[in-house]
Parts: C-alpha cells; sequence; structure tokens
C-alpha cells in the first residue's frame, strides 16, 4: 500500500514539473488559464478568456509554434498542445468561433504522423496496413500518404486485432467509415475528391492516419 502510494505521489509530482516547465516561459494570460485548468476551475478559465478577447487566438497560436519547435521534448509538446486545445475550446464556447479549434486540432494530429510519403501503388492501388509490434502497438503503416484524385487506398489488417476506420471531418474532409476489418481483413476506398482525409480506428483511438489527395 506504501509502494503504491508512494508511486501515484511521485507520478503526481512529476506530471506537475512537467507542466511547471512547460508553463514557464508563457504570458500572463497562458499563466492564469493554465493555473485554471490545472485546478479545473471552468469559471476561472472562461473569465480569462472573455477578458482577453481577441488577444486569445494570438495566445493559442504562440502555443502551438512553441510546442511545435524542433527540438521540443514529446512531454512539453504534448503538454502545450494540450493547453492550446482546451484554451480554444473554451473561446469557441465563448465566442462562437471554432477556427482556433480547428487549427490546434489539426496540428496536434499531424505532431503524431510521419512525413508525408508519396508510395508506389501497386495495380493502382496503394495500401496501408495495421501493424503491432512490440515497440509500437497498434498502428498505421505508411501512416501519411499522398495520392491522386481517383486513386484507390487498401487498409490490410497485419495483426490481431480488429480496426473500424473513421475520418475526422472536423478538421478535414469526410467519407472514411469502414465496416469491422478482421485480421488478415482489408477495406478499400476510393478517393474522388481533392482535400486532407485525417482518420482513426474507431476502436483504438490511438491509431492515427492521414490521407492528402492532389488533383
Amino acid at each position: 500500500m506504501y509502494l503504491k502510494k508512494t508511486t501515484v505521489f511521485l507520478s503526481l509530482l512529476l506530471l506537475f514539473c512537467l507542466r511547471a516547465t512547460a508553463y514557464a516561459g508563457e504570458s500572463e494570460i497562458t499563466k492564469k488559464f493554465a493555473a485554471a485548468l490545472d485546478s479545473q476551475d471552468l469559471q476561472i478559465m472562461t473569465a480569462v478568456i472573455k477578458e482577453n478577447g481577441d488577444k486569445v487566438p494570438g495566445e493559442i497560436r504562440a502555443l502551438v509554434d512553441d510546442a511545435l519547435l524542433k527540438g521540443t521534448p514529446a512531454e512539453e509538446r504534448d503538454s502545450k498542445l494540450y493547453l492550446a486545445e482546451r484554451m480554444a475550446t473554451v473561446y469557441k464556447d465563448v465566442s462562437g468561433d471554432a477556427e482556433p479549434l480547428k487549427t490546434v486540432k489539426k496540428k496536434n494530429f499531424e505532431a503524431k504522423l510521419t512525413e508525408p510519403a508519396r508510395p508506389a501503388p501497386i495495380n493502382g492501388v496503394y495500401t496501408v496496413e495495421t501493424l503491432y509490434t512490440d515497440a509500437a502497438k497498434n498502428f498505421f503503416k505508411p501512416d501519411n500518404i499522398v495520392i491522386k484524385s481517383g486513386e484507390t487506398v487498401r487498409w490490410v489488417d497485419r495483426d490481431n486485432a480488429a480496426h473500424i476506420l473513421a475520418s475526422m471531418p472536423f478538421i478535414g474532409e469526410g467519407g472514411i467509415f469502414s465496416a469491422k476489418v478482421e485480421p488478415g481483413g482489408n477495406w478499400e476506398h476510393k478517393f474522388d475528391k481533392p482535400g486532407e482525409y485525417y482518420y482513426i480506428c474507431f476502436i483504438h483511438k490511438v491509431m492515427y492516419g492521414k490521407i492528402t489527395v492532389e488533383k
């Protein structure tokens, strides 16, 4: 029991230190919002947004830019992106403007992807595999590809779990929603409309993928 309590305490202390480091260089607006977020005080978070109005989108952009600077540790990056997304969410609720939230969600999603690739299709079809390894659990490979309008992508289940593919229309194009793809099975979709298609596995929501369709 003592060991369990000590582990929980150390985990909370580490989380606090990571947040303190991530927020140390922020503006007073961001610091006030972060403090309210840490204490889960929605009333104060809302008040900070209302009091600072037009300054908030700039604060959100600055957080995202800092988070995505080359060399930023993953923990600090994720902490700043989380803060930016919460700030953008409250800003949307207060102002009705969803654009900052869309931008944050898109940047957050893209931070989890590898660099865009232009693989060669086989018989006119691009293949994306769902994989599971000791190093990484459920993931798409490749997870970020560029294709042409009118081309087809086939997802092949190479691991031991079923998957359901679903697009994220809030930040990109819709249209991807598969039936359950069982191990050894596959599902394919023809992309007729140019645009950016962000998608996840509806079952394993830690699986991120993107298809960019060019004209």
